[in-house]
């Protein structure tokens, strides 16, 4: 009988002594997270990640049209975009592919965070005039942002750290369009041209952008975000304004980047 309870009081002085590593931040959250983890929400955050598959479907209308725009990354090398304008038979499809090394995005410990995307794809067209000149053309695009990430508490039907905020202090993008031009009686190979250039930036001040992602999976080594996309905004250039509303869906799965 004594060595019955010697044993009861040991199991259960291990219990209090281990219970407390295993904070509800270690215990399942979002629908596919893992009933219990050796690591706190916060550990399984913060790290490097490349973005391994992603799908944006976004409806979007402006003053002229109303746009349905589905972009996809697909093992963390293929980019494809399709642009359909709602209620007519205008479609736009984009393929191309990520630039390797370039896909990722950065949780630090201290609650920064960092983004890069850089993606290109290829349009291939006759010459107006000469349809034995084919042009090729190539876009390179180059999408950044940082700002900062935090948890979201326990609000409506949300567990506490279930979403994650990202707070965003600065954007950027920069595009490259270059042009091949080739024909049967090319002498030499031709090669690329630079034809234009874009870029912008934007910056915010403190918690004026922001966007909430609920994780449905958080693993050490897996993370799956969803978010719900219903904004209104409006971009001005050269002092002229335009508005335009967006609504749908986006979800992404974050890998560890090599």
């Amino acid at each position: 009988m004594n060595t019955t309870k010697k044993h009861l009081t040991l199991i259960l002085l291990g219990m209090i002594i281990i219970l407390p590593i295993f904070t509800t931040s270690c215990f399942k959250k979002g629908s596919e997270d893992p009933f219990l983890s050796m690591y706190t929400r916060k550990a399984r955050v913060t790290g490097e990640w490349q973005i391994q598959a992603l799908t944006w479907d976004i409806k979007s209308d402006d003053e002229v049209n109303e746009l349905l725009t589905v972009t996809n990354i697909t093992d963390n090398t293929t980019w494809d975009r399709t642009i359909r304008i709602v209620g007519t038979d205008s479609v736009k499809e984009l393929k191309g592919r990520v630039l390797e090394g370039r896909n990722e995005i950065i949780f630090y410990n201290d609650g920064r965070f960092t983004q890069t995307l850089e993606y290109e794809y290829d349009e291939v067209t006759n010459d107006i005039t000469n349809e034995d000149i084919i042009i090729t053309t190539t876009t390179k695009v180059q999408e950044s942002m940082k700002g900062t990430w935090n948890f979201l508490n326990n609000i409506d039907d949300y567990k506490n750290k279930e979403r994650l905020a990202l707070v965003i202090q600065n954007t950027q993008s920069k595009t490259f369009v270059y042009e091949l031009i080739e024909s049967d009686e090319d002498e030499e190979t031709p090669v690329p041209i630079l034809a234009s250039t874009y870029a912008s930036s934007q910056a915010y001040a403190n918690g004026e952008y922001s966007t909430i992602w609920t994780l449905r999976m958080l693993k050490n080594k897996q993370i799956i975000m969803d978010q719900d996309v219903e904004s209104f905004k409006v971009v001005t250039v050269n002092s002229l304004g335009n508005s335009y509303t967006e609504v749908g869906y986006k979800t992404q799965t974050l890998v560890p980047k090599p």
